[in-house]
């Protein structure tokens, strides 16, 4: 099992040498075999090793049980240990899983916490192809036909590679014992169905079931890497000319770009709206997917009012819908009189301060508003101009200055040609505007 576990290692890239590895342990005989085998391999393979246990309060004294012997059995390595105590069904509770389902998501969460450069699981042979029965059991896509992934992020599973049998056979081997959770013995949760009885099944049609799943899984996930891979060159195609696996997953990287949740369900509503050439769809959490002659481009509706006018000071930050800031001030002195692009979030322009009326209103754009920019050789609608440079759902919230005699300058219009300075100027009046959310 060293050598396998080695060869898994090596094949997957999994660890460098100098690298600290935490191995996440329960104390069931899967997680025992794991710690065993990197404290074997740590010397030869130039890694420091510590583990982590998450007691998750949910089986009283089995759990503080499990606990003690995961102490014991560090303590007799001379492994360092992390304890975590956690109440797992408040927390599941909390976002409306499972107990089952929130208790990995809280394991995940503290992984994530750590400070180790690989966070090493137990998952093998045998829970690779119970996952893939879980999930064709619920449906599911090529991505959920990969199984679990080698690697994924700093966690590593160095024991993929090896049956359940392998593994307690090691543990004969080295005469080490483990603890037994009680709940994976009931038939109460469906991956203990598929193991108690779906698994015996299969192997009893053919043997080596978990390892040719886990060949076949791991086709899938080159098919799927190769697939996305593609579909990253195409987020800026009209969907319509696209093959419809493209296509699919053009939907799905679009999403998981905004941490957005992918089902079936929705990924159907998003072609459907695209085929019915609808507007848009609610992706949930404020967030919309639009298209433009066939190109998907996901946003988020700000969920705050639209500020109303205010009166703007000199050197004064204003928050504008959530997403941008709008400042201005005022400079003596020569200032190249054009736009200048600071940096992709922060554009400033330039006016002639001393043609200026009045009071200075922040605001946001109203229907009627009219602009002459600079250079323009007439007075253009400001919606019209917008129609030309944005898509439907940005058009609805854009910042607008002015003075008693109309508008100084508007947001991706520019500044109005009345203003415009020029060799004569003295004072500038300095409009900058940053975009605090570049996806929007």
């Amino acid at each position: 099992m060293i050598s396998t576990v080695k060869l898994t290692i090596q094949k997957h890239n999994m660890l460098h040498a100098g690298d600290c590895v935490c191995a996440a342990l329960s104390g069931g005989a899967d997680s025992v075999a794991l710690l065993l085998v990197l404290y074997e391999l740590s010397s030869e393979l130039n890694f420091s090793l510590s583990a982590v246990h998450v007691n998750h309060l949910l089986r009283g004294d089995e759990s503080d049980r499990d606990e003690q012997f995961c102490r014991d059995l560090c303590g007799r390595l001379g492994v360092p240990l992390q304890i975590f105590r956690e109440d797992a069904a408040a927390f599941s509770h909390s976002l409306g899983e499972s107990v089952e389902t929130g208790a990995r998501e809280l394991r995940y969460r503290i992984f994530d916490s750590l400070d180790a450069d690989k966070i090493a699981t137990a998952h093998n042979l045998n829970d690779n192809a119970e996952t893939l029965l879980f999930r064709l059991a619920r449906g599911t896509g090529l991505h959920g036909l990969s199984g679990i992934p080698s690697v994924r992020g700093k966690i590593i599973r160095p024991l993929i590679e090896c049956t359940r049998d392998g593994i307690e056979a090691y543990l004969a081997e080295k005469n080490q014992t483990f603890v037994t959770d009680s709940t994976n013995l009931s038939d109460d949760y469906a991956r203990n169905k598929i193991r108690h009885h779906v698994i015996p099944e299969m192997q009893a049609v053919h043997g080596a079931f978990p390892a040719c799943v886990t060949r076949m899984t791991a086709g899938f996930a080159e098919d799927e890497d190769f697939l996305t891979a593609e579909a990253e060159k195409c987020e800026k195609e009209s969907l319509f000319t696209l093959h419809p696996a493209i296509r699919k997953r053009v939907i799905i990287n679009q999403l998981k770009s905004h941490n957005l949740k992918v089902s079936t369900e929705k990924i159907e509503e998003i072609q459907s709206a695209l085929l019915l050439h609808n507007s848009r769809v609610s992706l949930g959490n404020g967030f919309f997917a639009a298209f433009d002659k066939g190109v998907m481009r996901v946003y988020r509706e700000q969920q705050e009012d639209v500020p109303d006018a205010v009166i703007a000071d000199f050197d004064t930050e204003y928050p504008f819908n959530g997403d941008r800031i709008v400042k201005i001030s005022v400079q003596s002195g020569e200032i190249l009189p054009e736009t200048d692009i600071v940096n992709k979030n922060s554009t400033i322009y330039y006016a002639d301060y001393d043609t200026i009326q009045g009071d200075i209103v922040l605001r946001n754009r109203l229907r009627n508003d009219v602009i002459k920019t600079v250079n323009s050789a007439c007075t253009k609608e400001l919606r019209k101009i917008l129609q030309q440079k944005l898509p439907p759902e940005k058009r609805k919230i854009s910042a607008v200055l002015q003075d008693e005699n109309g508008i100084i300058w508007a947001e991706h219009a520019g500044t109005a040609d009345r203003v415009k300075p020029d060799e004569n100027t003295e004072n500038y009046l300095i409009i900058e505007i940053i975009y605090t959310d570049i996806k929007y």
